[in-house]
């Protein structure tokens, strides 16, 4: 890259010494812009290599971080006696690796960024019902009679809703490979609502656990003091 600007500076020089010629004139001129022009290349290039880098080193970073707390809610979900919650969990993690997978084989991660946050933030709403419902269970336990078992029916009917978000993630994660394979100049505005309503819904559903883990917890003073 030094080459361009070097021939370019000799034939200013020489064109200077042979009393202005136009074609020497031109070619030091493009010679000179040349060689910085490819030198700016270079260094633009260069510095997009090290920001996705540092990017990817991030990203990496949080995937572990993530998958260890997802281990560690994997087994505390092991101690409830529900195998529901296990699997839930485990399908869940299943789904959103089959998401990310399609998005990027084909290229597609600009065009579904949208998606793929949405799809994020379902997954983990999911991920904290699962929490939530092991909370309730525990507090369960330390329950007894009609209490108990109000307590642990509203739990059933938390599972239930979290097992039909599931479900919707799953329709959408087939809807999005449909749609990908289909076209690759797919329109993602319905998948997109589709997705506003699970996270609605799924918002709904983990405010009412969290209401109803407040409520247990009040409960559990009372009968403590």
């Amino acid at each position: 890259m030094v080459l361009p600007i070097v021939g370019g500076i000799s034939a200013g020089l020489l064109s200077w010494a042979t009393g202005g010629s136009t074609y020497l004139t031109g070619a030091a001129v493009a010679g000179v812009l040349g060689g910085v022009g490819w030198m700016l290349t270079r260094m633009i290039f260069k510095v997009e290599d090290i920001t996705e880098a540092a990017m990817q080193a991030q990203l990496d970073k949080r995937v572990r971080e993530e998958n260890r707390q997802l281990d560690d809610l994997a087994a505390k979900l092991r101690t409830d006696r529900d195998h529901r919650t296990q699997d839930y969990l485990t399908l869940l993690r299943s789904l959103r690796d089959d998401f990310e997978t399609e998005a990027a084989k084909y290229g597609s991660q600009f065009r579904s960024a949208q998606v793929r946050e949405k799809v994020g933030q379902i997954f983990h709403a999911a991920v904290e019902q699962l929490a939530q419902s092991y909370n309730l269970w525990e507090r369960a336990q330390k329950l007894s009679g009609s209490t108990q078992d109000s307590l642990l029916e509203q739990r059933e009917h938390f599972l239930k809703e979290i097992e039909a978000t599931i479900v919707r993630i799953g329709e959408t994660v087939d809807h999005f490979r449909s749609l990908v394979r289909a076209d690759k100049q797919f329109d993602l505005a319905e998948l997109r609502d589709e997705l506003d309503e699970t996270m609605r819904v799924a918002k709904r559903t983990e405010e009412r656990m969290r209401n109803l883990g407040k409520n247990s917890n009040d409960y559990e003073s009372f009968v403590n003091e």
